[in-house]
């Protein structure tokens, strides 16, 4: 990230490989107040990892094993030799319909997009994750993609109940109110805003940003091609407020595999991510657009990234629009479709599969979706719920 001035950041180098339970962080360029996104990354030194740690409940790996996912926690990281490459993470926390996505980099550091809801619910969920799971000492990233409640509401009670050492966001907010004032009073001092093209690197892991403030990223990134789906693309003018489709938005690579998170970009700014080129190219992993609202999640988008595998982070009452679930399923090349919660106003046909599904009953039980990449591309996502795992292998 940028240095003091807005100067570009150099890369952090990784100190001993691996990481280790407890490993401390290695020494890395970071985005500093005011400067623009550059490259960063710290490795963080330690040894071979320990056994995976069980969720609530379960029962622990085996040293060189994953844990077992327990009712109401996840399975724990893989343990590892001190040979083997430690995985890239993705945790989908439920958040009840709004946005907490985890990643934790192979060489450790730590990236949220978005904290749910304010209140204490979405917070103690995302601190539980970081402190039971992840085994983190504090935060490295918060990426903030819009200002609307359901994404930002959660992070000032985050920074009080855990250390966040940076924030990057796409600038002032264009609806002005106290869910934005309440994140600068936490973020001020070390914001930084990003702009499309925008990297951080943490080794092999590599986040390219391609949205932010109503901006798409140029030039298009390498695996761009022209997008058939444009031809007769309709245009919708509903955005539900002007802070989605400001949405920060960013393409994560570790070697074959791919992740895209758009935060909630709505049908009209895709259009100009894709049409008439796709700046993204084909994708592996899609977090779903907006919750899987109608308002986003255009055939051209979905169409264009053709992802194998789809995440939306919906909610039992929000999110999960019929005609969204039809787009997707007509994906080619989709292979499965993953919800955080079943959609009670939708028949079987437009809710992902049962088994698929983190959370089918109406009462709040806050399981989530975990993501497991190896450095060959392999990579299996698991249901916290019922331990139902798949696994798929990068394009």
């Amino acid at each position: 990230m940028g240095g003091a001035g807005g100067n570009s950041g150099t890369q952090g180098g990784a100190s001993g490989g691996g990481t280790s339970t407890g490993g401390g962080p290695g020494t890395g360029g970071g985005p500093s107040t005011g400067g623009s996104a550059g490259v960063a990354g710290a490795g963080r030194g330690g040894q071979a990892g320990q056994a995976g740690q069980a969720g609530q409940g379960g029962q622990a790996g085996q040293a060189g094993q994953a844990g077992q996912a327990g009712q109401g926690g996840a399975a724990g990281a893989p343990g590892v030799d001190g040979a083997t490459p430690m995985p890239l993470r993705i945790q989908w926390i439920d958040v009840e319909g709004g946005a907490a996505t985890l990643i934790v980099a192979p060489t450790g550091e730590t990236i949220l997009v978005d904290a749910g809801w304010a209140g204490d619910r979405d917070p103690n969920r995302i601190v539980t994750v970081l402190k039971n799971e992840v085994q983190a000492k504090q935060l490295d990233y918060m990426i903030t993609t819009h200002y609307h409640a359901d994404h930002v509401g959660g992070v000032p009670a985050l920074a009080g109940l855990f250390p966040i050492t940076r924030f990057l966001d796409h600038g002032d907010t264009v609806e002005p109110g106290a869910a934005f004032n309440s994140y600068l009073a936490v973020a001020n001092a070390a914001r930084t805003m990003v702009k499309p093209g925008d990297k951080l690197t943490f080794g092999a892991v590599e986040l390219t940003f391609v949205t932010a403030a109503g901006q798409v990223v140029d030039p298009p990134l390498p695996g761009a091609t022209p997008n058939a789906a444009c031809a007769g693309a309709t245009m919708k003018s509903d955005v539900a407020g002007a802070e989605n489709p400001m949405s920060v938005g960013f393409v994560l690579r570790y070697g074959k595999f791919d992740f895209v998170d758009l935060g909630d970009l709505t049908w009209n700014a895709e259009q100009k991510l894709m049409c008439p080129t796709n700046r993204i190219g084909p994708i592996d992993l899609y977090q779903v657009n907006h919750h899987g609202l109608d308002l986003s999640s255009s055939p051209q988008l979905v169409q264009g990234l053709a992802p194998s595998v789809a995440v939306m982070n919906n909610g039992a009452t929000k999110g999960g629009a019929a005609a969204a679930f039809d787009v997707i399923r007509a994906s080619p090349g989709l292979q499965d479709l993953w919800a955080l919660h079943r959609v009670t106003a939708n028949d079987a046909q437009h809710n992902a599969d049962e088994a698929l599904t983190a959370n089918v009953a109406t009462a709040d039980a806050g399981f989530g979706i975990q993501g497991v990449v190896l450095s060959d591309g392999t990579y299996t996502l698991t249901n916290a719920r019922n331990g139902t795992s798949r696994t798929y292998m990068s394009r």
